[in-house]
């Protein structure tokens, strides 16, 4: 099975051009400052570089977008919303939930924020890393926000020994990768929590946390082609990433799948075995692998479908998880040309956000991006007099109406992980 779905194009069904709606594009980023003067003393401080404050996420809420920024170098405000003001750049961002957050020293605030995520009650999850730059210079914390009232609903620090490799203390960075909500209140929670640089996976069910770790499965595996792609990666810095869980339509049970992000390499387990600390967990991979484009992010719809965005391609791929993916060679999967946006280079980030009341059917969810000029990879400064960066969307049916993603004929649930050829994997 292929679902980073690149390696296939000579049996890929392009589509024609669909066309998203840009809604936000930058110059460069900055920010609603408190006054007059805050922004030059930041910039003769060193703390304010609009050709290094570079955006890594988004997450429409409501009538909110939201954006990260993580501190790979210094930057004021690491989570922010779209404000109403423009300037030079482009539309100003707020810092939230406000200055306060992000100018403490004292670690009682937001440190670095790299990918966000929200439930089915629109609350916005972030995980704080709390490093800047290499150096850890706060615990990491998972922030639960609700973003109509600003209101903190919950904050958990996360020990030191689940933040970073057990053996190699000095790598770990930790992002939010999936959350999975369940009751009227979405009083039951699973959160699943990257450690790229770590190569581990923190696990968090509402009450505890631990910390799952494989050298082998969660490790960058950088083949000739996608080195081709991101020239001058530290690679072993992009361990584990693009973590999902399944909907059921995928196989009887329910799976969380996942790749290193440099990586062809694609692995699924089941989530009842990853929820169980110290738990034996059977590891499945793929006989597929991808061979061209680096699928820099992904977003699993409710209602099924895979949406992947590359590095140095201008279009997304796409898979229906309801049909097997090789029947024959790859035809299940397809991309999707997208030209709504000239600018992007990198499909940096990438979200869904459903329809009214939770629905499911493709037809009601919208799909959002966040493209860049800048690799997400090495920082580099941007040209601050062209468009660098830009946050468009497309509604989900409309952009697989006509594609092999589009449910036409309905496959049979009954499935397990090996109809869909994923085998099991002794790393």
């Amino acid at each position: 099975m292929n679902l980073i779905l690149t390696g296939i194009l000579a049996f890929a069904a392009w589509t024609s051009a669909v066309e998203l709606d840009t809604v936000y594009t930058w110059k460069y980023l900055d920010y609603v400052w408190p006054n007059d003067s805050s922004k030059e003393d930041a910039i003769s401080a060193g703390q304010y570089n609009a050709s290094t404050t570079i955006p890594a996420d988004l997450q429409p809420i409501g009538d909110y977008v939201f954006v990260s920024i993580p501190r790979k170098a210094n930057n004021p405000a690491s989570l922010v919303k779209v404000s109403n003001e423009t300037g030079d750049g482009g539309p100003l961002l707020e810092p939230y939930p406000s200055w306060d957050w992000h100018t403490s020293d004292d670690c009682s605030g937001i440190t670095s924020v790299s990918r966000l995520a929200t439930d089915d009650c629109d609350r916005l999850w972030i995980v704080d890393s709390g490093k800047i730059g290499t150096e850890q210079v706060c615990d990491a914390q998972i922030i639960v926000f609700d973003p109509e009232t600003d209101e903190v609903l919950l904050r958990e620090e996360i020990p030191s020994t689940l933040a970073h490799h057990s053996t190699n203390t000095s790598r770990g960075r930790l992002e939010i990768q999936a959350v999975k909500t369940e009751g009227d209140s979405c009083e039951n929670v699973t959160v699943l929590i990257g450690d790229p640089e770590g190569y581990g996976v923190v696990v968090y069910n509402g009450d505890n946390m631990w910390r799952v770790e494989n050298d082998v499965i969660f490790s960058p595996n950088l083949t000739q082609a996608t080195a081709s792609q991101v020239p001058q990666v530290e690679t072993d810095n992009y361990g584990v990433s693009n973590i999902d869980i399944m909907p059921p339509s995928f196989v009887e049970e329910i799976y969380v799948t996942l790749n290193p992000l440099l990586s062809n390499d694609y692995f699924a387990v089941r989530l009842s075995e990853l929820m169980v600390e110290d738990g034996d967990l059977t590891w499945y991979k793929s006989n597929y692998t991808s061979g061209t484009n680096v699928v820099v992010s992904r977003v699993m719809t409710k209602s099924g479908v895979l949406i992947d965005g590359h590095a140095y391609w201008p279009n997304c791929s796409c898979w229906n998880d309801r049909y097997p993916t090789s029947v024959p060679e790859g035809q299940n999967v397809t991309w999707t040309n997208i030209t709504g946006n000239p600018y992007e280079t990198y499909t940096i980030g990438t979200k869904i956000r459903e329809g009214p009341d939770g629905e499911t059917d493709f037809s009601d969810e919208e799909y959002w991006q966040l493209t860049s000029l800048q690799t997400i990879f090495n920082l580099r400064s941007v040209d601050v007099d062209v468009v660098n960066f830009a946050i468009s969307y497309g509604n989900v049916g409309y952009l697989i109406d006509g594609t092999v993603c589009d449910l036409l004929d309905p496959q049979s649930y009954n499935r397990t992980i090996e109809d869909t050829y994923m085998f099991e994997f002794d790393g």
